[in-house]
């Protein structure tokens, strides 16, 4: 949201991380009048209840957005959608790589760089480099807020940096430090995969995405996603990417580490006291 446009917004948007990480990733996006999953990594009984904690049924979810075929992003939504009746979105070739996994559910297609409405959200898919069938990040807009996620990917361009230059909350992946990863007790064709163009972001990485997005100077909120238990922490990642912000003289960017298994919540009333703050 531009500074200009504080006093048009009425809706409130919230946006809560259920989960972050190997194990699972699940993010709930709703506001008064609509709700949508992206991914759904989790088992499902433990997506219904975070769901119930928010208040929220699942047959009211607008759809499961899926990033891409990979189980900690896709374990439940087959069942789910099947469930209660919740349309699955992603694109043919994740469609496709998913399987039975999604036999019987509602699977909408969504070609990647194509934009849809869903609710009460515009959705604008666009690709990521990862080593899946066809993986993408997304911009999701409700009234004048914008989140942008891009997690799961091994490097970034053009694509994923103006996929999400309009987020006010970015939501990146910053899995793991360069030396404890080295360190780290996987075998050298894990690294390997990791360390790819195609496999996970790096902190410095991540920094570096997060510097190009802060030099327009707008108010953020970052998110840093899918950190690894072992080649990673969140002091570890936060001080790193701090530092590569302040050697960019980039101060506009709030960072905050996603917990693993715990939940976390952004809501734009917040955000917007800030922005008030700010400029």
């Amino acid at each position: 949201m531009q500074g200009g446009e504080k006093d048009t917004i009425a809706m409130t948007l919230r946006v809560t991380s259920f989960a972050s990480g190997s194990s699972g990733n699940a993010l709930l996006i709703h506001t008064e009048e609509g709700a949508l999953l992206v991914d759904c990594g989790l088992p499902q009984r433990r997506i219904e209840r975070h769901l119930a904690h928010a208040g929220l049924h699942p047959s009211v979810l607008a759809g499961i957005v899926l990033t891409h075929e990979h189980g900690d992003h896709s374990l439940s939504a087959g069942a789910l959608a099947r469930r209660h009746k919740v349309p699955i979105i992603t694109n043919r070739p994740t469609a496709e790589a998913l399987g039975g996994a999604v036999s019987g559910a509602d699977v909408r297609l969504m070609p990647v760089g194509s934009e849809i409405a869903l609710g009460p959200f515009s959705l604008r898919s666009f690709p990521v480099p990862h080593d899946a069938a066809a993986p993408v990040g997304y911009s999701i807009r409700a009234a004048h807020w914008c989140v942008g996620i891009a997690i799961d990917l091994g490097s970034w361009d053009k694509d994923v940096l103006e996929g999400l230059r309009a987020a006010d909350l970015v939501v990146i992946e910053a899995n793991h430090d360069r030396e404890k990863l080295r360190a780290a007790p996987y075998d050298w064709a894990v690294k390997q995969r990791i360390f790819s163009p195609r496999g996970h972001l790096d902190n410095v990485d991540a920094g570096a995405l997060l510097a190009q997005l802060g030099a327009d100077g707008r108010r953020r909120t970052a998110w840093l996603a899918h950190m690894s238990e072992r080649a990673n922490s969140p002091n570890i990642a936060l001080t790193i990417i701090r530092n590569v912000l302040s050697l960019a003289a980039v101060g506009c960017i709030e960072l905050h580490a996603l917990p693993r298994n715990a939940p976390l919540v952004w809501e734009s009333d917040r955000h917007m006291q800030q922005l008030e703050l700010f400029y």
